[in-house]
């Protein structure tokens, strides 16, 4: 069987060359010469004894017998290629392991992660929460791990890819109800505070240039969704980070007060094992990462504002 076979050079030679109708940009594309292309086609057209391509001014046109070798020939070599690929992956992880904070997961990374699944179905990414505030806590083996902060551990390397942008935030019905029109306002109105990030608050008030010398109102929330959740059934404003509410804000169950006025974190950091460059799996994912946390970045141009009551 093998005897009847013709050269596999012979054959990548004449699927470029069918494919691009030309001598010239298949040798480009193949990196041979212009006579080494023609060299393999003659013997092609020698071991079928018949001619495969039409020579015209322009480049060359292949025969009907031609264009329908070509169709299996083309089939037959992506077949290779493909089980080339597995053979390759065989043996080598393409399970990737991250931990996030359940906010993180649940309100940016989640909703983005069905894209990345369906464009690499062969990469299977597992997804763990943390309610750790401290990374030494966590005990979970990673590939991939998402931080309100930098990180350092041997044999991993950190990256900053995501803003971290706080805004208040409020209900449209609890604005309805509550004069709101400049920042020295929310002083009067319920607040809702984060455990975990107790003077935020504080702190944006400070940059609005409001004085506060008393405990400020409100309840106090464990977790950043609890927070939100709080917000969007009329209980106060909340302090929320921009990457983490797009949805809520793009569907109007939230509202962004005073847009000028934000406070900057550290940043979202993911670290990842520094030998992602010989885990494709890995690899891939990493870059969609960043680019996702690329297409999230916070735009002051791009906000969300309250439409006050008599102001247009």
């Amino acid at each position: 069987m093998s005897s009847s076979l013709p050269p596999l050079k012979a054959l990548r030679v004449f699927e470029a060359a069918v494919r691009t109708r030309s001598l010239t940009l298949a040798a480009s594309e193949l990196f041979i010469t212009h006579s080494a292309v023609s060299q393999q086609i003659k013997s092609l057209e020698e071991f079928f004894e018949q001619p495969l391509f039409l020579r015209q001014s322009r480049g060359v046109e292949p025969t009907e017998a031609a264009l329908a070798f070509y169709a299996e020939v083309k089939a037959s070599l992506d077949r290779i290629a493909l089980a080339a690929e597995q053979l390759s992956l065989a043996g080598k992880s393409r399970v990737v392991r991250l931990i996030a904070a359940p906010s993180v997961a649940m309100r940016w990374l989640i909703p983005r992660l069905s894209q990345f699944q369906i464009d690499n179905p062969r990469i299977e990414v597992r997804v763990t929460t943390t309610m750790s505030e401290y990374f030494e806590d966590v005990k979970d083996p990673f590939d991939v791990i998402i931080w309100r902060s930098p990180l350092e551990r041997g044999g991993y390397e950190c990256v900053r890819f995501l803003d971290d942008v706080s805004v208040p935030l409020v209900s449209p019905h609890f604005l309805e109800s509550h004069p709101i029109k400049v920042p020295r306002d929310l002083v009067e109105v319920p607040l809702i505070h984060l455990s975990s990030r107790s003077a935020a608050w504080s702190q944006w008030l400070g940059k609005a240039g409001v004085a506060v010398r008393r405990k400020m109102p409100g309840t106090v929330y464990e977790h950043f969704f609890l927070s939100l959740q709080a917000a969007a059934t009329d209980l106060g404003v909340a302090m929320g980070t921009l990457a983490l509410v797009d949805d809520d804000l793009s569907h109007g169950r939230l509202i962004q007060l005073f847009p000028e006025v934000v406070l900057h974190g550290e940043g979202f950091h993911m670290m990842y094992r520094s030998s992602a460059d010989s885990n494709p799996a890995l690899k891939t994912f990493i870059t969609w990462l960043k680019q996702m946390g690329q297409a999230s970045a916070f735009d002051p141009e791009h906000t969300h504002p309250a439409d006050f009551p008599g102001e247009h």
